[in-house]
């Protein structure tokens, strides 16, 4: 990692001291609503047409109001996002993005400057710049307090990672903090295989993307090494992965890149999952472009779309039905794997058309509205069973059949 700086420059790391319980929600959703509105891009890119107090009600709904159980007493949350809550960190970061903004109208952002939630990287020209961008952060709101840890020795840790300042570059390497005991999923475990094995790619992928140098990524290897045989793994397994990985290359080695495409799938269940990361890798290996699936979940709004219009009783197919007679209490019960309108024309040639010309004079008088449906069936198999089922409950007097499936299968 390269960055233009002098050798007198410092690293600094100053981060938000419970920030979620901490954010004057109520400030936040007006600034959000504000941000929401500028041009109208809230309801042009959703295709909405919300008012602002209508999205401020929306959001305080959501965010407001919460209740939490300590002690078996019921207290509210007055200020703060519900810890666990999605909108939490929507919220966290639009109003850190506000105090930014508030900073950068100022000129008052440091050069190198890196933020990711509560937690901030800055490189300073010095300790007296860094205390005083410290005070200056601890003026912007009331509700928020920063704390500032400094670079030891020209390193830092910050989210994982041990930055190190070597002249004018940052170098960086997997951090583990003191209380790390190594403790993960062991071997011997009650875990399928797979699980296992995921948890070494994961941690050889974490010590690849966050090792600036190649020796950095060998000693993290042979760290891992030495944690997955203490936890009982196979060192056959762990080398295998380490080296199938094709982990090699670091950023200090030119690589080739590969264009990368990503899909958008619904997601269903984790055998379509497996089944779909199957089928994109032999096709990113014949097309020669990396092609990743993005899983997208069903959200709220396919929940408040309308239902869709039933097509009517005439137009359903694989269904066992019932007919009554308009004039007398005569009644047929039949199936059918077409659909029922079709049926209904048939039936001018059947026992209920015999009836209706012998009873009552009229085979015109065969109309729609006399038919219900009894049962939507899946196959012709569950048709015939459900069929035999309603006629010897309705015991119908047109039909001449007792027992359909005997009679249509099996003579």
């Amino acid at each position: 990692m390269h960055n233009e700086n002098t050798r007198s420059d410092i690293l600094a790391s100053y981060d938000v001291t419970s920030l979620f319980t901490n954010v004057p929600v109520q400030e936040t959703i007006n600034i959000l609503v504000e941000k929401a509105f500028t041009d109208n891009w809230f309801n042009s890119t959703y295709d909405l047409n919300l008012q602002k107090d209508q999205l401020t009600q929306l959001l305080r709904m959501a965010s407001t109001d919460q209740l939490f159980q300590f002690d078996g007493q019921l207290y509210e949350q007055c200020e703060g996002v519900a810890m666990g809550s999605p909108l939490g960190p929507l919220l966290a970061n639009v109003f850190m993005c506000h105090l930014e903004e508030r900073l950068s109208n100022d000129d008052l952002i440091p050069s190198y400057y890196k933020r990711y939630v509560d937690d901030t990287l800055a490189i300073m020209p010095g300790l007296d710049a860094a205390v005083s961008f410290l005070n200056v952060l601890n003026g912007l709101h009331p509700s928020i307090h920063f704390t500032m840890e400094l670079s030891n020795n020209d390193s830092i840790p910050f989210i994982g990672t041990l930055i190190t300042k070597n002249g004018n570059k940052l170098e960086t390497q997997v951090y583990r903090k003191p209380t790390n005991t190594g403790l993960l999923l062991h071997f011997q475990s009650h875990t399928d295989l797979r699980y296992k094995k995921c948890l070494i790619k994961t941690m050889v992928h974490r010590a690849k993307e966050l090792s600036s140098t190649h020796q950095a990524f060998v000693d993290e290897c042979r760290h891992l090494k030495s944690m997955f045989h203490r936890l009982g793994y196979p060192s056959s397994l762990v080398n295998f992965i380490i080296d199938k990985c094709d982990y090699s290359s670091t950023p200090d080695t030119e690589t080739k890149s590969v264009e990368t495409l990503r899909v958008s799938i619904p997601f269903k269940d984790q055998i379509s999952v497996n089944i779909a990361k199957r089928q994109m890798r032999d096709l990113s290996s014949k097309i020669g472009i990396d092609v990743q699936p993005v899983y997208t979940s069903k959200k709220l709004e396919q929940d408040l779309k309308l239902k869709e219009i039933k097509p009517r009783i005439v137009n359903q197919h694989s269904v066992v039905y019932c007919f009554k007679c308009d004039l007398c209490d005569s009644n047929y019960v039949g199936y059918t794997t077409r659909h029922l309108f079709q049926r209904i024309a048939d039936h001018r040639y059947s026992a209920i058309g015999r009836h209706l010309r012998d009873a009552h004079g009229n085979i015109d008088l065969l109309n729609e509205s006399q038919f219900r449906m009894l049962k939507k069936c899946s196959t012709k198999w569950d048709c015939l069973v459900y069929e035999m089922l309603y006629i010897r409950t309705i015991r119908p007097n047109l039909n001449t059949q007792s027992d359909s499936i005997r009679a249509k299968l099996f003579v």
